[in-house]
């Protein structure tokens, strides 16, 4: 509980709408702020403000598909190159690409280069442009790895299809772009730890991704969710699960029931990779797992209609925002 500065008493949790200038633009946003039941009087935390400055850039980056923090890191380490030489190929200052990875936002002029740099096919031409500040064994090592990225198979963007048709991180994926093994990865914790039936699986999936959004602004998967009768669940979850099976990331196997339904268990075919998380993503999916762990599959399924973002898209079955409704979370 958080005591009042004003007082030492009670203060209690609030959040409204409200608008916030970034770089010239304005943005809504939950704004997050206590205020103490003695006095009436408002204030802030540094994990508060930093929550709200976190939803503005955002919403700023999502509006200007500027690529985020993570996303800028993978292309360069994808390449092997340092951040150094990074800027060098892209015409950035010598500091600025690993500014742009420790979180500074780049212009929508740098961003647009550095999502260029994202395809092997349009990087390499970069690198042909500038080979002059390549020694000749780098410039070797570097067109050996393009080499190897252009004959990869597309699987990892079949799933980011499957899973995110924007194809980029925004409101529908918690500002998350996915990468193939950590949404493989994602789905195997579960099917380890429950051994969950399909239904259960992506109550576990829906829950984990938003309870991790309400507390820091991201989802863990970059899945978007989309509201269908039986609660929310990710996009083209059928294809994905079959994916995941036909890679033996996960076995599903039938289930026969006495009243002569069919139903699909979820098992784990591989070790799970806890390196692709954070501490604290890992944290929140074993909080969803525990929380649920005595909860029937249909009660969650009662619980998870309750939710807002289920309650106001689901006749039209359309996409759930993270941004609107995973601060206003009730099912956990």
């Amino acid at each position: 509980m958080i005591k009042s500065p004003f007082t030492g008493g009670e203060a209690v949790l609030k959040k409204e709408w409200a608008t916030r200038d970034f770089r010239k633009e304005s943005f809504e946003i939950w704004e997050h702020y206590y205020q103490c039941k003695d006095t009436g009087e408002t204030f802030s935390t540094k994990e508060l403000d930093q929550l709200n400055l976190q939803q503005v850039h955002n919403l700023y980056r999502a509006l200007h598909h500027i690529p985020f923090p993570d996303e800028i890191r993978a292309t360069r380490e994808k390449y092997g190159l340092s951040a150094a030489k990074m800027s060098e190929v892209l015409d950035f200052g010598i500091n600025s690409y690993r500014n742009y990875e420790n979180g500074e936002i780049p212009s929508p002029a740098n961003a647009k280069l550095i999502r260029l740099a994202q395809e092997p096919k349009q990087f390499a031409r970069f690198v042909e442009e500038k080979e002059s500040i390549f020694s000749p064994n780098a410039y070797r090592k570097v067109n050996a790895v393009l080499d190897k990225l252009l004959q990869k198979d597309r699987l990892d963007a079949v799933v980011q299809y499957l899973w995110n048709f924007h194809m980029e991180a925004n409101e529908f994926t918690g500002f998350v772009k996915p990468t193939f093994e950590k949404v493989a990865n994602y789905v195997l914790y579960f099917a380890q730890k429950a051994n969950p039936l399909k239904t259960r699986l992506n109550k576990l999936l829906f829950y984990s991704d938003f309870l991790n959004f309400k507390e820091s602004g991201f989802s863990i998967s970059g899945c978007n969710y989309r509201a269908i009768p039986y609660g929310p669940v990710p996009s083209h979850f059928h294809e994905l699960f079959g994916i995941l099976e036909a890679q033996n990331y996960i076995r599903i196997e039938e289930e026969l029931y006495d009243h002569g339904g069919v139903g699909e268990r979820f098992q784990a075919a591989r070790e799970f990779d806890a390196s692709l998380f954070t501490e604290s993503e890992l944290k929140h999916m074993e909080s969803v797992v525990a929380s649920f762990e005595d909860t029937r599959t249909r009660q969650l399924i009662e619980l998870s209609h309750q939710e807002d973002g289920w309650e106001q898209n689901h006749e039209q079955r359309e996409l759930i925002s993270y941004q609107q409704y995973a601060f206003h979370l009730k099912g956990i």
